[in-house]
C-alpha cells in the first residue's frame, strides 16, 4: 500500500500525527520547518530531526519526487510555462508571468476539468482527477525557483475549478500561509472560481484572508448556459446573490472575470447588462480577451477596440475595472489555454 505524502498534511494534522507516533504534537513545527523554509527533500534531509523520529517518519509517511517540470518561455513576453508529469501520469500546467514590477504564479488544482466550458482548452480534457496539496505545494516550490524567490502573487486560475478541489486546495492554502511553512501571506492569494455556490458561501463564513474572483463569462444566462455546463447547476443570477453575501459578511471585495467574444457580448448594450447584474455588488471587474483553443469551435476573440469602449462604460458607471493583457499567447499559456498538449512538452 502506498504510504501517504506527508507534504499532504496541515500543521495541525501533523501535530496528530505525531502524537500517534508516541511523539509531542509541538514537533510538527521542526517537520514544517524542514519540509518548507529549509526544502528538505527526504526524511534524511531534516536537519535537527531525532534519527528516531526520522525512522518513524519514513516507515509510516513518504515525501514523494516529482520529476523536474518540462519548461517553455514565451519568445514574446518571457512568460513561463511549466509541465509537471506526476507519479501517476496525471498532469498538470503552471505559469508564471513577469509583470513590471511584480512576479505572480498561476497554479493549477486539478488535473484536467470537469467543468467542459466551451471556451477553455482544459475543459475539453475532462477531469483526469484531482492534485493533492503535496502536488500544488510542488508547483508553487517550481514557479518559486523561476521567479527567484517567493512570487509576489499566486492564483489559482490554471488547469482544474479549485471549488471542485476545495478540501485540497485549502488545505494548500493553510500550508503556503503557515508561519511554519511557506509564510506566504494569504492576503496574496487568488482562487478563481465559475461559480461553485457553496464553496462562496463557506468562504465568507470562513476566516481565510484569500481574494476571491469569479468568472461570470457573460452577462446573459443564456449565453453563459451556451458557455458553460455549470450554469445549469449553479445559475449567474444566484452566483451573485452568493458573491453579494460573501463581500457583506467579509467587508471584501470580489473580482468578477468577464470574457469577451467577438459580436456575442462585446457592445455597448451588453455593458449595461452587465452593470444591472452586478449592481450593488463590491466588486472589481477583469476584462479577459477569449484566447483561442482547438475546442473553441465558432468563437473568435473581441477586439482590444470594443473592449475599450466597454470599459470606459464600466468605468464611468463607478466601476474598478481592469482590461487584462494575456502574456504567454504563443506557448499556449493563456487564459484559458492550458491543455497539457504536445505544444507543452
Amino acid at each position: 500500500m502506498t504510504k501517504p505524502d506527508i507534504r499532504d498534511f496541515a500543521r495541525q494534522e501533523l501535530a496528530g500525527a505525531m502524537i500517534s507516533l508516541g511523539e509531542k504534537g509541538s514537533k510538527a513545527d521542526r517537520i514544517f520547518n524542514c519540509l518548507y523554509k529549509k526544502g528538505a527533500e527526504s526524511f534524511d534531509a531534516m536537519a535537527g530531526v531525532p534519527d528516531e523520529l526520522k525512522n518513524k517518519l519514513s516507515a509510516r509517511y513518504s515525501i514523494s519526487q516529482t520529476p523536474a517540470p518540462e519548461r517553455r518561455v514565451s519568445k514574446i513576453d518571457k512568460t513561463v510555462k511549466l509541465l509537471f508529469r506526476f507519479h501517476d501520469g496525471a498532469v498538470a500546467e503552471s505559469v508564471v508571468l513577469f509583470n513590471k514590477e511584480t512576479i505572480s504564479a498561476c497554479i493549477s488544482s486539478q488535473s484536467g476539468c470537469a467543468c467542459g466550458c466551451r471556451f477553455c482548452a482544459t475543459g475539453g480534457l475532462g477531469l483526469k482527477r484531482d492534485l493533492k496539496p503535496s502536488e500544488i505545494l510542488t508547483q508553487f516550490a517550481a514557479c518559486g525557483r523561476e521567479a527567484g524567490g517567493a512570487p509576489d502573487s499566486v492564483v489559482f486560475m490554471g488547469m482544474g475549478e479549485p471549488f471542485l478541489n476545495w478540501a485540497n486546495v485549502k488545505k494548500s492554502v493553510l500550508i503556503l500561509s503557515d508561519n511554519k511553512g511557506h509564510n506566504f501571506p494569504q492576503s496574496k492569494i487568488t482562487i478563481s472560481t465559475v461559480g461553485v455556490i457553496p464553496v462562496i458561501r463557506e468562504l465568507a463564513e470562513s476566516h481565510l484572508g484569500i481574494k476571491l474572483a469569479i468568472s461570470i463569462i457573460t452577462a446573459s444566462e443564456k449565453q453563459r448556459a451556451e458557455l458553460t455546463p455549470m450554469e445549469s447547476k449553479y445559475p449567474l443570477t444566484d452566483i451573485i446573490s452568493a458573491a453579494r453575501h460573501y463581500c457583506a459578511k467579509t467587508g471584501k471585495s470580489v473580482f468578477f472575470e468577464y470574457i469577451f467574444f467577438d459580436g456575442l457580448n462585446d457592445s455597448p448594450q451588453d455593458a449595461q447588462k452587465l452593470l444591472e447584474l452586478i449592481k450593488g455588488v463590491n466588486c472589481k471587474l477583469n476584462l479577459i480577451m477569449y484566447n483561442q483553443n482547438p475546442g473553441g469551435g465558432d468563437l473568435r476573440p473581441g477586439s482590444m477596440e470594443k473592449a475599450k469602449e466597454f470599459q470606459k462604460i464600466t468605468v464611468a458607471a463607478g466601476v474598478r475595472t481592469h482590461l487584462r493583457r494575456e502574456k504567454g499567447s504563443d506557448i499556449a499559456a493563456a487564459c484559458g489555454q492550458l491543455a497539457s498538449g504536445p505544444e507543452a512538452s
